[in-house]
Order: C-alpha cells, then structure tokens, then sequence
C-alpha cells in the first residue's frame, strides 16, 4: 500500500536531513492537546478554532497531508496531519497506486489494517509469521482485507488503469518498517550469513543491491510493463521523486 505509512519513512529521512524548522500553528496545536487533560480539554481546544477542525477533506488535504509522484499518490488524516485524531486510536488514509505499481514489502508495528478498494484491483499478499500461511488476496472494486499487526504484507496493481484504495489502522500511530531496506541495512557478515555465505553474497553485492532498492513503491514488475507498454521510469524509488 502507499501506507500512511510507506512515506513516514520518507517523511522522517527528510526531516533528519533538513535544518531545524520554526514550528508551525499545528505543531503548537498538537502540543496542547497533547497536554490537555482529559478528552473534554482537547474537545474545548479544537472547538476554538471552530467546527472545522473537527473536519478533513481528503480532496483539499493540508499539504503535509498529500504526497503525490508518478507512482502514485497518498492523503493520510493521523494526529499529525488533523489534529482532531490527538488521544485516538485511529488513523485513516487514501492511496491511488498507478498501473503496474508495487508497494514493497513492509509491516506496520503498533497496528492492525484493513484495506478497502475503492477503485479498480489490488493484489495483496501477508505472512502473519513464520509458520504461518501466506496469504494472497485479488480485491476487486469494493473488496477489503486485513493485515495483522506486524505481519510482512504488499499491494500490487497488476491492471493497466491506476487503482485506489482506503487503509484503515487502529493506532494514530502505525509507524512503518520496509522489509529489504531493514534487512540489508543489518551488519554486513551477518547479512551475508542469512543469505548463505560467501559462496552466494559478496560485500559488494550487498552495496549493489542496497543502491538498487525503491524506498517504498516500484514500477518495474516487468512482466506488468511488458502487458501495459509502459517505459520503467529511470527513477523508481519515492526517495528519488520527491527530492527533486
């Protein structure tokens, strides 16, 4: 999925990188509902600045809410982006993946999902854990699964029109932890042990490989290419799009 998660990595490499911000009104917001004590204080906060901050429109989000590429786009409402969801435990967003796009493989820590299709078809699959059965799913239009938390899962739109779908998670905060960028980012000898050894993996393979990985979502399913002639893009990762 383009998860709320998929660009909190992102999100969260960028803001490393770049120099210390001024705060801005919703960061302040934020931080006195935060300290507000009880649920009535944080309602009496919000009513301040009128009905509509108890309100988001996913068709006109707050830009820290929308990130948009030609690999698809993501709105997320979460605590961060509307403040209402402050001492909830619940966060919402709406992904459009673009022919032939594949949300790598990634789990979500601290919550339960469930993906709801809203447009054309997802393929999904998720391994809950090891001995447990993978699971593969063909969503139609109005089709829904769940994803457990902390399984291993990806959404692939495998169709030649783009595809859109609802991610629904129990926690304001779900976090995000892709699954090849996690692993290869582990000690190099022990990398190379899990795969094997010497005999399969090279240090230098492992530099090649770290360099080839997409951030968060790929257009290079060949085969799908091939069906749908489209040309791969030259940049696939999302890290890649969004720093020009």
């Amino acid at each position: 999925m383009l998860l709320n998660a998929v660009f909190g990595l992102l999100v969260a490499t960028s803001a490393l990188a770049a120099p210390m911000a001024k705060r801005d009104a919703t960061a302040d917001l934020i931080t006195k509902l935060n300290q507000a004590n009880g649920a009535v204080a944080r309602n009496q906060i919000l009513a301040a600045g009128g009905n509509s901050s108890f309100a988001f429109d996913f068709a006109n989000p707050p830009p820290a809410a929308a990130i948009s590429s030609p690999a698809g786009k993501l709105v997320s409402a979460n605590g961060q982006t509307f403040p209402a969801l402050t001492g909830f435990p619940i966060s919402l967003a709406i992904a459009t993946v673009e022919p032939c796009g594949l949300i790598l493989p990634h789990l979500h820590p601290r919550a339960e999902e469930f993906v709801f299709v809203t447009e054309g078809k997802i393929f999904t699959q998720f391994l809950g854990e090891t001995g447990a059965a993978l699971i593969s799913n063909e969503l139609n239009t109005l089709g829904g699964t769940m994803f457990p938390r902390g399984s291993i899962h990806l959404e692939y739109n495998a169709e030649c029109t783009a595809a859109s779908f609802v991610a629904a998670f129990n926690d304001n905060d779900p976090g995000v932890s892709f699954i090849a960028p996690g692993f290869f980012s582990l000690e190099d000898q022990l990398v190379i042990a899990a795969l094997g050894g010497d005999a399969i993996v090279s240090g230098q393979d492992l530099e090649s490989i770290r360099h080839a990985i997409p951030a968060g979502l790929a257009t290079s399913v060949q085969q799908c290419l091939t069906k749908c002639n489209i040309k791969p893009h030259a940049k696939r990762s999302l890290a890649e799009v969004f720093s020009k």
